[in-house]
């Protein structure tokens, strides 16, 4: 390991923690060190810190970590050098981090942190060295998640999380305007203006002017990280599936579901399906569940109660095996999936993680393992010992919005979701179950009808900021204009806000329900 002191401005101390002998650098800025340092010793451990917490560094945990293509951080003593208005332009769950836990974020802090040198040097070309050392993390990391750069605010850098320190870090609203500039097109720069001007009533002229000058940087040039090699000599017998199905009026697409899970190389232990019709005297109409053979055991249950939310947590509570499965009703699987899971599972280790489910036809456009914005609730793969701590939430039930509450509920726990795009599903999107009995979202009886759907905008209350709930909201309003009939811009900002208000109203009733 190398490890790199500094006062916040320039390095202090440079040591070879293998031989104990200081390190001599022609660089001036850190981060400039930073890569002179990867060009020096391929294949080492790169360490920043400042000096008033140097002693406080757990290099055991930073040793321990296995996965080269991580970059770590920790805010110990300040916050974030990218402003909280950044929410105005980025509503991503990255950027609003729970620091008691290891949180997956682009928010990168020059406080404490690691990156393999062969890594930096995978993107440092493509990245400007920029004078402030947060500046520059925090662009690497925003430009390397979608490359396949696993990026997380990890409080286990250190032995003590106390914050009795004052570390000297410029703050300034520059150097958001300049992480826009680069990772973002000038209409976004322009966008973030306006929203300061409308909502706290100030702008920043010269930054901005600044700003648009600025170039954008190019990510079309930059790799993905390589794919790692999967160990051939993993032993299944270690691991064991359940799979968790919802399922209503579909008896025919879900028939070939299980036929495809029979047909596994590695077949799951048990399958918990949960039918539901609301039609009141109704039985199961899923007969070949008795007439045919299975090689794993099913735990069918019927329920009048209908909702994915609800079906799912009654599966949740049956489970028994060591990794969950969850899957929609409608999917086409390769007889070797779940074989390929395990083998992802037994090398890279992840506690949860999305598979790529397209539609025929479609294209999967990303190239490596990378870190998830979303979860999909219907092919998704969790931990069961972490399943068992959370639930869907049913204030989501009949909307939008539960997948997502579920991958925050996971993230606040500490467990980061990836997205793997190697594994494949098809999804065959088949329409819904015709039923004589509809339900009827209770907002839907309003004169005038909410917008966002009341569940979406539940979801931005309950885990976004209020600077990203404002850039939803200014969004929301430009993107719609164009798709309705009222012409007049006061006219439509007024019925907007009415809309708005009222859904705001619905959320804050869906969530306080659950209390």
């Amino acid at each position: 390991m190398i490890v790199l002191i500094h006062n916040g401005q320039k390095a202090i101390s440079i040591t070879d923690r293998n031989t104990w002998k200081t390190i001599a650098v022609n660089a001036r800025i850190l981060s400039e060190i930073l890569i002179e340092l990867a060009q020096k010793f391929s294949g080492r451990k790169l360490i920043w810190v400042h000096q008033e917490i140097s002693e406080l560094v757990d290099f055991n945990f930073i040793r321990s970590q296995k996965n080269a293509h991580t970059l770590l951080s920790f805010a110990v003593a300040h916050p974030y050098i990218l402003n909280e208005e950044l929410g105005f332009v980025d509503q991503s769950v990255f950027l609003t981090v729970n620091q008691s836990v290891c949180y997956p974020t682009y928010l990168m802090s020059a406080d404490v942190g690691c990156v393999t040198s062969n890594t930096l040097l995978h993107f440092a070309s493509h990245i400007p060295a920029y004078s402030d050392f947060n500046l520059f993390l925090a662009v690497l990391a925003k430009l390397g998640m979608p490359k396949g750069l696993l990026c997380y605010s990890e409080p286990r850098l250190i032995q003590s999380k106390s914050t009795n320190f004052e570390l000297c870090f410029s703050k300034n609203q520059k150097f958001t305007y300049s992480f826009i500039a680069a990772t973002k097109s000038k209409a976004w720069l322009l966008l973030y203006e306006f929203q300061r001007l409308i909502y706290t009533k100030s702008i920043s002229p010269f930054y901005l002017l600044k700003a648009l000058g600025q170039k954008q940087i190019d990510t079309s040039s930059i790799q993905y990280l390589p794919k790692t090699e999967v160990k051939e000599s993993f032993n299944f017998t270690i691991q064991s599936i359940d799979v968790v199905i919802p399922t209503i009026g579909r008896k025919t697409v879900l028939h070939q579901t299980l036929r495809d899970l029979a047909a596994q190389s590695v077949t799951p232990k048990t399958v918990l399906l949960v039918e539901q019709n609301p039609d009141l005297g109704t039985f199961s109409e899923l007969d070949y569940l008795q007439t045919e053979n299975w090689p794993f055991e099913i735990k069918h249950a019927f329920t009048h109660k209908t909702g994915a939310c609800n079906a799912r947590n009654l599966a949740l509570d049956q489970i028994t095996s060591e990794w969950v499965f969850l899957a929609d009703d409608d999917l086409r699987i390769p007889s070797d999936f779940l074989e390929e899971a395990l083998q992802f599972i037994g090398h890279a280790k992840p506690d949860a993680f999305t598979v790529s489910c397209l539609q025929e036809r479609e294209e999967e456009h990303v190239k490596s393992v990378i870190q998830w914005e979303a979860f999909g609730s219907g092919c998704s793969f969790v931990k069961a010992s972490i399943v068992k701590m959370i639930r869907f939430d049913t204030a989501f039930e009949y909307g939008f919005g539960e997948d997502a509450d579920f991958g925050m509920q996971l993230r606040n726990l500490g467990v980061d979701v990836l997205y793997n795009p190697f594994l494949k599903l098809i999804h065959l999107k088949a329409p819904s179950g015709g039923f004589r009995t509809q339900f009827k979202k209770p907002w839907e009886y309003e004169e005038i009808q909410p917008k966002p759907v009341p569940t979406v905008l539940a979801f931005f209350l309950k885990h976004k900021s209020k600077f990203q709930i404002l850039g939803y909201k200014t969004l929301l309003f430009l993107k719609f204009y164009k798709n309705q009939s009222v012409r007049n811009p006061f006219s439509y900002l007024r019925q907007m806000q009415n809309r708005w208000t009222l859904s705001k109203s619905w959320a804050e009733k869906l969530l306080s329900d659950k209390q």
